[in-house]
């Protein structure tokens, strides 16, 4: 008879068996389920949240770092990144394209900058909007021609053009103004502007009705106008604090004006060179470009390829920062949740070898005079293997079907409320920690908070998942058989037959 009817037809026999090795593999297949569901929603809440974020990278000041040569020398002083290190960098495989920007204040003269209108934030509006001491504009230097806040959505171009390579590389005193500027001063394209450049002796004391100690005229040439991108806060962010945040930076970015890193460069210049008259020692070694160096990156996932690249080229006290850093400080939950799942998967592996292989051994000690009639019959070991392989595979394939169902919803209901519990937790840990309001441009990167990982954290039944347990699932239980079939193969099947 076919080794594999002889199974079929023991399993229908002996369903009292067959029912009690079922009940075990689907307990520890729910187990295994419930742990694989885990681990793949965690995997699944890390790709979304690291493509939301986006694949910027920038150099930054490591402030602590900075601080502690302070503390070291007072007359410390920060040099800038030299541009060929920057372009260095630019130059990485990873690099989709770069931009490094030099930022100068300047005066409006006869031009009036943006002034937000909303209530309760007028003294955020001056700051940003109506400055004091010639810092109402801020020229914004770029190197990338196309401009990188524009390709990135930070804002979109309405009117005009982006610069051309001949204008960065000469430094041609062209700009692309914000639409609420060009509309306050009914500007448009080919319209020149006036800029005063001013310098105050802050030492003698600052008001209103002070003279700059010298000044001079910057025009340029509008060949383009922007408008930023707004970014309406989420429904657990619409607080006066945090209302108040975006309405200054919209404000002081309202108030930017894009032109080739020279033009700012010259302005820069002139900046120190008059200061230094009236604070030589304090300007003394003070005088390096201070570059802003941003890379975006072809794909978020090479975020970490790229950090172990670049880290070792950043001089001291500068630091690689990556947009997908934010998710390392909000995802805690998902990751103590995809640890936990490793473990739980690694026990129930474990547990599964250990369980299944003694109750097969109990039913092939019972089966042993069956053995031994098939073997003195002249049945080959291999096929009464194989009957032995087969009736466990049969009843673990439906014990297993099952459980990948049972286990997921499981694993949906018990991750789901365990994640919101940490995700409280931890939100509660930081408004206790967070003792001041730290002002973040909401421009600059993605806002992701903790609900937006809640939100990602789905346990869902997908071909990966299927394949991933049943994959472990029927390899476990194979495992789990084999090894009992050393005291098939001591049989011998005359010592049975006496």
């Amino acid at each position: 008879m076919n080794f594999i009817k002889r199974g079929w037809l023991s399993l229908t026999r002996r369903k009292g068996k067959a029912i009690i090795l079922f009940t075990v593999i689907f307990i520890l297949g729910n187990v295994m389920a419930g742990a694989v569901s885990i681990r793949q929603a965690s995997s699944n809440v890390e790709k979304v949240i690291k493509h939301q974020l986006g694949s910027k990278a920038t150099i930054d000041l490591d402030f602590k770092k900075v601080e502690k040569e302070f503390q070291k020398d007072d007359k410390y002083r920060v040099k800038g990144l030299d541009t060929e290190l920057i372009n260095k960098i630019g130059n990485s495989e990873y690099v989709k394209y770069y931009d490094y920007n030099l930022s100068v204040m300047m005066g409006k003269g006869d031009l009036k900058p943006f002034v937000s209108e909303k209530e309760g934030n007028a003294v955020m509006s001056s700051v940003a909007g109506g400055g004091s001491g010639g810092s109402d504009f801020t020229l914004k230097g770029v190197q990338y021609n196309e401009v990188l806040d524009f390709n990135e959505k930070k804002a979109q171009l309405i009117d005009g053009r982006v610069f051309t390579n001949e204008e960065i590389e000469k430094g041609n005193k062209v700009t692309i103004i914000s639409k609420k500027v060009a509309d306050e001063n009914n500007l448009k394209v080919g319209d020149k502007i006036v800029l005063p450049n001013e310098i105050y002796d802050y030492s003698s004391g600052y008001s209103e009705n002070s003279e700059p100690n010298t000044s001079r005229d910057l025009v340029l040439e509008v060949i383009g106008i922007f408008e930023p991108t707004n970014v309406e806060p989420k429904e657990g962010e619409k607080d006066e604090d945090g209302n108040m945040q975006m309405d200054f930076f919209n404000t002081m970015y309202q108030n930017t004006m894009y032109v080739p890193n020279l033009v700012a460069k010259g302005e820069t210049d002139f900046q120190n060179t008059e200061f230094s008259k009236i604070l030589p020692e304090e300007m003394q070694g003070n005088q390096d470009e201070m570059y802003s160096p941003v890379y975006i990156l072809k794909n978020p996932e090479m975020s970490d390829s790229f950090k172990s690249e670049i880290e070792k080229l950043i001089p001291s006290p500068y630091k690689l920062n990556s947009s997908t850093d934010e998710y390392d400080s909000i995802a805690a939950p998902i990751k103590s949740m995809e640890k936990l799942s490793t473990y739980v998967l690694i026990a129930a592996i474990g547990a599964s070898l250990l369980i299944v292989s003694l109750v097969v051994l109990l039913f092939l000690r019972d089966r042993k005079h069956e053995f031994g009639v098939y073997l003195s019959l002249g049945e080959k070991r291999a096929r009464v293997i194989g009957q032995i392989i087969f009736e466990v595979i049969t009843i673990a394939i439906l014990a297993l079907g099952l459980s990948v169902f049972s286990g997921n919803m499981l694993a949906s209901s018990l991750s789901n409320s365990m994640v919101q519990s940490q995700i409280e937790a931890q939100m509660e840990k930081e408004s206790n920690e967070m003792g001041t309001m730290f002002l973040s441009d909401p421009g600059e990167k993605t806002k992701v908070t903790e609900e937006d990982v809640s939100e990602a954290y789905k346990v869902n039944l997908t071909p990966s998942y299927l394949m991933t347990f049943f994959s472990l699932g029927i390899g476990t239980i194979l495992g789990a058989t084999i090894v009992p079939m050393g005291y098939l193969m001591r049989l011998n099947p005359k010592k049975i037959m006496l």
